[in-house]
């Protein structure tokens, strides 16, 4: 019939009494089949080892580690390790796993089933849980303490390898950085060397030397302006004597032939010659030390230049004087003339000692013009000496930073060996389990009787919705608006009694057919019935 909106929970009941049999076909049917499940399912049984990890014992801060993976990062890249295919079809070869799965599956098929049966998992006190799952409880125990034992050497392979490589990676960089730190170091100096008197850290020495050069120029000047006014004095004292040009000095000879004056050659250069070979000796020791460009070597050729150029003046205003050996009017008594030749001697000499000072002088200009320009240029050699610098102390910061860094790594790979760094306990081996974890019966019989009686009693109400039939004047009167003359009884007839008859079968047939299907059942699994009845009392006892 159809359900009318003021229904009451009798009717609802009622429903369901009417519909007991298909109810109760539910429960059994579906009972039977979550039944038949748990006698054909297989056990799996689960065997799990922990493994805590200790940090290590050296406070933190001494020594720092040069593997930097943390611990998690570890744990994944162990998990694919161990669930690579390559290391579980050497688990499977060396445990004999899966043997009467190799005809019907492939390889790779055999290494997914594995990886099913494997979990590994870190609580939050640093504890790996590794568990291995298998139909054979000896198996799960074999399979948890192998995988246990790998994880711990894999783990010591990884940090040795990540502390090497880091060291390796270290002195290849260190290598390469020492190289250009001494590129670098190359460049500078020969930077130095090339532009010498240019550098930033000359400057003072540079404005030291133009003062001194200055100074020199200014006593040169003075020299010449004395030397001039006594040129000027000397002239007026031979115009005052009316002296002659008397160059050569002449001397008293007595001979037999009687008193004769005879004119010898004279070198006026001559006190000239000891300072020029002193000067020549003092040029040779300075450029044996130096650099031709040395200011001091450049001064000292300067000054022997000089010397060399007065003494050629000197020799040759000497080689101008008259021939020797002529005789002098005057001579051999005249003591007025002998004074004017010495004084026009003077002039000569003060005429070459002012030459040489303006070639000095000269000399000086030109060091000076090279000091200026030198240190005109020092704003650009300054930039340039500090972008070498600027790299050579990257370079050399990169270099002893890397340098640090190697020696700490030297000391990690050290720990490593005496294997100061993580340690792992096993605080739970892995033990032979007892009860499976699998399939879990209690849950699944729980769960099918629920669903079977949901089931049931769902379809009891669809059933009697989609039935048109009313079954009483209640019915009627909910459906529609008409008055009730009257109500007939049910006809007690053949055809009734034959559908009764009808039903009757049908419910002893079934009731029959499923009591055979589970006294079947327990003929053929009866022990593994009897063992599942066992484990769901003890199971029900236990969580009472």
């Amino acid at each position: 019939m159809p359900l009318r909106p003021d229904m009451e929970p009798v009717e609802f009941l009622d429903i369901l009494r009417r519909r007991q049999w298909m109810i109760l076909f539910s429960v059994l049917l579906v009972l039977f089949g979550a039944i038949l499940y748990c006698v054909l399912a297989t056990d799996l049984y689960r065997s799990t080892v922990k493994i805590r990890i200790i940090p290590p014992p050296m406070a933190e801060g001494i020594v720092k580690s040069t593997v930097n993976i943390g611990t998690k990062d570890r744990l994944a890249m162990f998990q694919q390790e161990i669930l690579s295919r390559d290391r579980l079809n050497a688990v499977i070869g060396e445990m004999g796993l899966f043997k009467e799965h190799r005809k019907k599956m492939s390889g790779d098929g055999m290494v997914d089933m594995m990886r099913k049966q494997i979990t590994m998992e870190m609580d939050r006190t640093n504890t790996l849980i590794l568990s291995a799952d298998h139909e054979n409880p000896q198996v799960a125990k074999d399979l948890a303490s192998r995988l246990g034992s790998f994880f711990i050497e894999q783990n010591n392979k990884t940090l040795a390898a990540a502390t090497q490589g880091t060291t390796e990676f270290l002195e290849s960089r260190l290598e390469e950085t020492r190289i250009k730190l001494e590129a670098q170091e190359d460049k500078l100096k020969r930077y130095k060397m090339q532009f010498v008197g240019e550098l930033p850290e000359q400057m003072n020495a540079n404005l030291v030397r133009l003062g001194r050069l200055q100074d020199q120029i200014r006593s040169n000047m003075e020299a010449i302006t004395r030397m001039e006014d006594r040129k000027v004095l000397i002239e007026s004292q031979i115009s005052n004597m009316g002296g002659q040009n008397l160059p050569l000095r002449p001397s008293d000879v007595n001979t037999p032939a009687g008193r004769k004056t005879i004119a010898t050659p004279y070198d006026p250069a001559q006190p000239l010659l000891g300072e020029l070979a002193l000067r020549k000796k003092n040029l040779a020791d300075l450029q044996s030390k130096f650099t031709p460009l040395h200011p001091g070597v450049v001064s000292a050729r300067t000054q022997v230049e000089q010397l060399e150029a007065r003494i050629a003046l000197l020799r040759q205003s000497g080689t101008s004087a008259p021939p020797s050996g002529t005789e002098h009017p005057d001579a051999g008594g005249d003591g007025q003339s002998n004074e004017v030749r010495r004084l026009r001697d003077q002039i000569v000499a003060i005429d070459f000692e002012i030459a040489a000072k303006k070639k000095e002088i000269a000399a000086t200009n030109r060091m000076i013009d090279t000091i200026q320009s030198k240190v005109e240029r020092l704003p650009q050699r300054e930039q340039e000496i500090i972008s070498l610098s600027r790299d050579y102390g990257n370079i050399k910061n990169s270099y002893e930073e890397l340098l640090k860094k190697k020696l700490q790594s030297n000391i990690s790979e050290k720990l490593e060996e005496k294997q100061q760094e993580e340690q792992f306990l096993v605080i739970e081996p892995a033990a032979l389990p007892v009860k499976p974890i699998k399939p879990d019966r209690l849950k699944i019989l729980a769960i099918a009787l629920m669903a079977s009686l949901v089931i049931g009693a769902g379809g009891a109400i669809a059933l009697e919705v989609l039935n048109p039939k009313l079954r009483g004047a209640k019915d009627f009167r909910g459906f529609f608006d008409l008055p009730i003359l009257a109500c007939l009884p049910v006809i007690d007839n053949a055809e009734y009694r034959r559908r009764i008859a009808v039903r009757r079968a049908a419910v002893i047939g079934g009731l029959v057919s499923i009591a055979a299907a589970y006294l079947v059942l327990l003929a053929v699994h009866g022990a593994k019935v009897k063992s599942i009845l066992l484990s769901i009392g003890q199971g029900i006892g236990g969580g009472n």
